[in-house]
């Protein structure tokens, strides 16, 4: 157990302090600042964790200093102790970093006063109750050093005996820091695999670990490179071994293949002689028909003569008959242009005629209207002084009803005695009159005031009436600024539609043009559009011909049987080509030697020839397969039919098609290969470490590939064609937009006025409102002024009322005598009704005299100028036109008796044309006659003419089929000389057959000879030799169908299509000899990389093992332990039985390269993940029920006591002696503290404090 420690000038521990003894449990209590954690790191100072743990960046930090400052020189030397060595924890690193921290020597430095060394001693007693002193101190320079029991040490030892006590300074299982709590339940899974990798010991394994790992990497990579020779030595072994079975089943393929072209020869040579028998046979039979045929031929000649001269009288009566029906058909259609003149003027002497009766009528329709209107004025008149009358007779009854009418001298009398009357009662009168001013004036107001009043009604109902009309108005403008708003809309729309369509049919013509300009540059580049070279159209129909004259054996040019893989490779396969470009692929020497031969006789030229049977192509060497990134072999880049797969190796050999020229100079400086590279670009490496590049007369030959792909180019060239035509076609047209922005501009414009017109009737309506109100106010007031001007010109006229009654009084003794004179009852009724009413009678008898007066003008003006000017007027005008209609009566009569004569004229005419059209059609009928008789004679002449070309033809068909049939014997002749095969002959030889042909001489053919000529039969030459046919059977020589010959073919395309899947290689024996040897050595390498391997995954498994087991049987404790600990912290009197708490390993193969989760549920809460934080992926769910929340919905509490149940779990696998606890109750509160501390206290014990 630890029992005290002895602390000298350690942070804040000044001189010599001794701390302790320490019991089985003790607590250390004290406030903020009182030195509690800086005995925490006295303890971990003394045990060897590093400074930069213990809050300070370097070992003098942790000096005690006084506070005062002071100047110092120079600086400390070093002093070597032994505690500076074999500090594996980086303690030596951190002395380093103190060094740098101080100054230069010899410079001046300010620093703080205090002690040059501190140290620290802990003072443990082992079970057997012996005591050990470990200290550390901190020496003058700044370094560390380490003693044990008071002897210097290294810290290995000093480290190796806190081991044995297990005191593990590395995994700290002794101390927890103040914070480390929050740190440990926050640390990711592989931090806590780690720790238990560390603790178990298995982290000690880890870098033999890591080298046993990479040497059995390196043997197992070895072991499959020597596995991948030796597999590629065995394929070459069997390759070989297939070689030569191949070689032995080719040579009896190609015996059975001569005999079954023998036979086929045979079948051809006979029927090509039957043939011509039969041809020849069949000319002289037709020579005898000859002469007939020509007889016949010259008698229908003659026959034709005499009837096209017939035909030709007829045509011509024909023709004078025609012209005599079209000369009477000119005069008549001459003469009908008088006859319509005539009905023309005809016609307008109608039409004047009409006229002059219409305007008769007219003018007597206007005299009686005239007539009508004198008489309505005359009764009009008659009328009025009728009334005039009624008139004067009524005011007389009247004056009569009412009594004495006033004479002249009454009213003089009136008029003195109302002069009197004046004088009398002047102030009422006076008063009255400025009352009657008054009134009048008021009257007056009050007339203007309802003037004023109607007025405004009016104007108040003229606005309302506008107002409703605007309203209406703007509700009209309103609806079509919408209608003209939608179809802009919609005109816009199809403008918008119209340039997108434009736009897309533009895009799209732009692709297609692109398209096709980028197939006219490939047709260009492939030389499609070129016409060939002379040179390069006579080796091809050379090549053609030796095709045709060595079927089968004759494979074609290098440059038609290869394709590159992709169209990159084409300038670098031909240019590795090179010379081999245009070599011709031959089955054999002995086919290369015919085909030269065949050259020379025919004059065609020189070519090069490559036998597959007897080249020899170097073997392709597989390392260069994979020997670059980039580079690759150029029999690798293409394809080709297996068949030429040697003349394909022979022309390539090892070169190498590299993707630029840095990959080949890596590949012929780099490492040194003396082998022939290309790029791409067509440059070269030579073998020799030459360069070529640049451009060449072969670069266009890379196009060559690109022949078998004009076709399809040329197709593609037509397709894009034609879909631009379809576009053109389709393209919207150029008008369209235009008459769409027409239409836009229109609507604009139409949108405009209307929104204007629009904005007025508002403006307008607006101001009417305005109006209405102002007008309807001014309404208001005249009708309030009315009613106050009436309200007064009553008061008024009441004054008035009764001051006349007043002045009554006084003009009563005045007018008494003159009201009793004319019987009235007072001069007021007198002055109020008789002398009124006379005035009115008078006004009124004055308007019937006015009346009456102009009636009388009106009336005697308007006879005066109707019975003078109109009368006369209208008289001499109906004369006139009396006159006018006489004179078109007269010319009508002449026009009709002209029309009349130019009818019977035209009648006349047409009989006789009539006349001449039944001559017409019967000479037509005899030309028709004519022609149907040369026509009869035609045919027949034709038809005899048809069967004696006929046979003309048949004879020159037979004589055409003998020299095709000869050309064939002679090509059949010739193939079996140059092929040497050993046609069975019974005379003759073949060595007589030349091997160039000559044509035979050319036949005439005179139809129009003699007429026992003949047409003879074509010579042929046979060149002296007789086939023998015995070997061929009756059943061949019988039938001479085209299936026959393919059936014969087929049995040498059978044979062929067999030699041709044969590789043949007649070094594959000595070949297979080598490849065996080195198939020795190979695996005598593999068995040895084999063992090594063995040997090295041997060695990691015991290892890997080693390190499982250490960290297993860790893991294993620690995951056994942790739910109990749990349980005991967590367990209270609501839930008895604790948490829930246990790890998981993410791995269990390799455990400590993963993580281990750690998993909390506390009491009556749902299942938690401490690490879920860490953890976002993790699908383990330990239960179904619960889901693994965060880390921060745990309180600190549950996270504290989470971690410290870690702690302790971990801390029960190897228990330090000692456990020491900085403020880890900082987050519980006293419920979860008092477990804790039961919890510690149940664990201390005499062995652990």
């Amino acid at each position: 157990m630890l029992d005290r420690l002895e602390v000298f000038n350690f942070k804040s521990f000044h001189g010599r302090q001794t701390l302790g003894p320490f019991h089985s449990f003790t607590a250390i209590i004290g406030p903020n600042g009182a030195g509690k954690s800086n005995l925490m790191d006295a303890i971990s100072f003394v045990l060897g964790v590093r400074s930069s743990t213990l809050r300070s960046s370097a070992l003098k930090d942790l000096i005690y200093r006084s506070g005062r400052m002071r100047t110092v020189k120079g600086k400390g030397k070093a002093v070597d102790g032994e505690g500076a060595d074999g500090d594996e924890d980086g303690e030596e690193a951190e002395e380093e970093e103190e060094d740098e921290d101080q100054d230069e020597a010899g410079e001046e430095q300010e620093e703080m006063d205090g002690e040059r060394k501190a140290w620290v001693i802990a003072v443990y007693i082992d079970k057997t109750g012996k005591e050990w002193k470990f200290q550390r101190s901190i020496t003058a320079a700044g370094q560390s050093e380490y003693r044990l029991n008071g002897a210097p040490t290294t810290y290995k030892k000093y480290n190796a005996q806190l081991e044995t006590f297990n005191i593990l300074v590395k995994a700290k299982n002794f101390l927890v820091f103040q914070g480390d709590v929050e740190a440990v339940a926050a640390q990711s899974p592989k931090d806590l695999a780690k720790l238990i990798d560390q603790i178990s010991g298995s982290l000690d394994l880890k870098e033999a670990y890591d080298k046993a790992a990479a040497e059995l990497e390196q043997a197992t990579e070895m072991s499959v490179a020597q596995h991948g020779r030796r597999k590629g030595v065995t394929g070459e072994i069997k390759q070989y071994k297939e070689m030569k079975k191949e070689a032995e089943r080719w040579a009896t393929l190609e015996s059975e293949k001569e005999a079954a072209t023998i036979q086929l020869l045979l079948w051809k040579l006979y029927h090509i002689d039957q043939n011509i028998s039969t041809h020849a046979a069949t000319i002289a039979d037709l020579n005898t028909q000859l002469t007939k045929l020509r007889d016949d031929h010259k008698a229908f000649d003659e026959a034709q003569k005499t009837a096209k001269k017939e035909v030709s009288k007829a045509v011509k009566d024909a023709g004078k008959a025609d012209k005599q029906v079209k000369k009477a058909e000119k005069a008549l259609e001459d003469g009908k242009p008088e006859l319509v003149a005539i009905t023309a003027k005809i016609s307008h002497a109608t039409s004047k005629l009409k006229k002059a009766e219409d305007a008769k009528k007219a003018i007597d329709s206007d005299l009686v209207k005239g007539e009508e209107k004198l008489a309505a004025l005359a009764k009009e008149l008659a009328d009025v002084q009728k009334a005039e009358g009624r008139h004067r007779e009524n005011l007389t009854k009247t004056a009569k009803a009412k009594g004495k009418t006033l004479s002249e001298e009454d009213v003089r009398e009136y008029h003195s005695l109302r002069a009197q009357s004046n004088s009398k009662a002047v102030a009422e009168r006076q008063t009255a009159a400025t009352l009657g001013h008054e009134q009048k004036a008021l009257q007056e107001g009050l007339l203007s005031a309802q003037d004023s009043l109607e007025v405004s009604q009016r104007k108040v109902d003229k606005l309302q009436a506008e107002e409703t009309s605007l309203l209406d108005r703007t509700t009209t403008i309103d609806a079509k600024v919408k209608e003209l708003q939608e179809a802009l809309a919609r005109a816009k729309k199809e403008q918008a539609d119209l340039q997108q369509r434009k736009t897309q049919t533009a895009q799209t013509e732009a692709e297609l043009n692109e398209k096709l300009l980028d197939c006219l540059n490939q047709l260009q580049q492939a030389g499609a559009d070129k016409r060939e070279s002379e040179r390069d159209i006579k080796f091809k129909e050379t090549l053609a011909s030796l095709k045709r004259t060595f079927p089968n054996s004759v494979k074609g040019r290098v440059i038609d049987l290869c394709k590159p893989t992709a169209q990159k490779y084409g300038l670098a396969v031909t240019t590795i080509l090179g010379r081999n470009v245009d070599s011709v692929v031959v089955d054999s020497e002995k086919t290369a030697i015919s085909c030269i031969e065949y050259l020379r006789v025919q004059r065609l030229g020189q070519a090069t020839f490559i036998p597959i049977e007897t080249v020899q192509a170097k073997p392709v060497n597989d390392k260069f397969r994979s020997f670059a990134r980039g580079a690759r072999l150029a029999i690798d880049v293409i394809t080709y039919d297996a068949s030429v797969e040697k003349a394909m190796q022979y022309a390539c050999g090892n070169a190498l098609v590299c993707d630029s020229m840095e990959i080949a100079r890596h590949v012929c400086y780099d490492k040194g290969q003396e082998i022939k590279a290309v790029t791409l670009d067509g440059t070269i490496i030579h073998r020799s470490g030459l360069i070529t590049g640049g451009n060449s007369t072969r670069a266009g030959s890379g196009r060559q590939f690109e022949e078998r792909e004009v076709d399809g180019l040329r197709r593609r060239e037509a397709d894009l064609q034609a879909k631009l035509q379809e576009i053109h076609k389709n393209k919207p047209r150029a008008n369209a937009e235009e008459k769409l922005v027409s239409e836009i501009n229109r609507l604009q414009v139409e949108l405009t006025v209307a929104t204007d017109d629009l904005n007025a009737t508002n403006t307008r309506l607006k101001g009417i409102q305005s109006e209405l109100k102002v007008v309807k106010k001014v309404l208001a007031q005249s009708s309030a002024v009315v009613k106050k001007t009436s309200a007064e010109l009553d008061a008024i006229e009441e004054k008035i009322s009764t001051l006349e009654a007043t002045i009554d009084q006084a003009e009563a003794s005045i007018f008494s005598a003159f009201c009793r004179k004319i019987n009235v009852p007072s001069i007021r009724d007198f002055e109020n009704t008789q002398l009124k009413q006379s005035l009115e009678d008078d006004a009124s008898t004055l308007k019937f005299t006015t009346v009456i007066n102009k009636l009388n003008h009106q009336f005697f003006f308007l006879r005066i100028a109707f019975q003078t000017e109109q009368v006369n007027s209208v008289k001499a005008r109906i004369t006139q036109l009396e006159k006018t209609a006489d004179d078109a009566r007269t010319a009508l009569e002449t026009l009709d008796s002209e029309r009349e004569a130019a009818v019977a004229e035209q009648d006349a005419m047409e009989e006789e044309i009539h006349t001449l059209r039944e001559t017409q059609e019967g000479l037509q009928a005899i030309v028709t006659e004519k022609n149907d008789a040369l026509e009869l004679v035609r045919k027949q002449a034709s038809k005899s003419g048809k069967v004696l070309d006929k046979a003309l033809k048949e004879v020159a068909s037979c004589n055409d089929a003998i020299e095709k049939l000869a050309a064939d014997r002679f090509q059949v002749y010739r193939r079996c000389k140059l092929d040497e095969i050993a046609l069975p002959l019974e005379e003759g030889s073949l060595n007589d057959v030349p091997m160039e042909d000559a044509l035979p001489p050319a036949m005439d053919m005179d139809v129009d000879g003699d007429d026992d000529a003949t047409q003879q039969v074509a010579p042929v030459a046979d060149y002296g030799v007789t086939v023998d046919f015995s070997d061929l059977e009756e059943e061949e020589k019988e039938d001479a169908s085209a299936e026959m010959e393919e059936s014969l073919q087929a049995a040498i395309n059978s044979k062929q299509s067999e030699m041709d899947k044969v590789s043949v290689n007649r070094k594959a024996i000595d070949r297979l000899g080598d490849s065996e040897a080195r198939f020795k050595e190979i695996d005598g390498d593999f068995e040895k990389a084999r063992e090594a391997a063995k040997t090295a995954k041997d060695a990691f498994s015991a290892l890997k093992k080693e390190r499982c087991s250490l960290f297993n049987k860790a893991y294993d404790h620690i995951s056994d332990r942790i739910d109990k600990v749990y349980k005991e912290l967590t367990k209270g009197a609501a839930a008895p039985t604790g948490g829930v708490a246990y790890l998981t390993l993410d791995d269990s193969e390799e455990p400590y390269l993963h993580g281990i989760k750690y998993h909390a549920m506390p009491p009556m809460k749902r299942f938690r993940d401490v690490h879920c934080p860490l953890l976002k992926t993790c699908s383990h769910k330990p239960l179904n029920l619960y889901e693994l929340p965060q880390m921060n919905e745990l309180s600190g509490g549950e996270k504290t006591m989470a971690a410290l149940a870690l702690l302790f779990a971990i801390h029960s696998f190897h228990p330090s002696p000692f456990f020491v606890l900085d403020e880890v109750d900082a987050a519980l509160d006293n419920t979860n503290t008092s477990r804790v501390a039961r919890y510690v206290t149940r664990l201390s014990s005499p062995y652990f404090q």
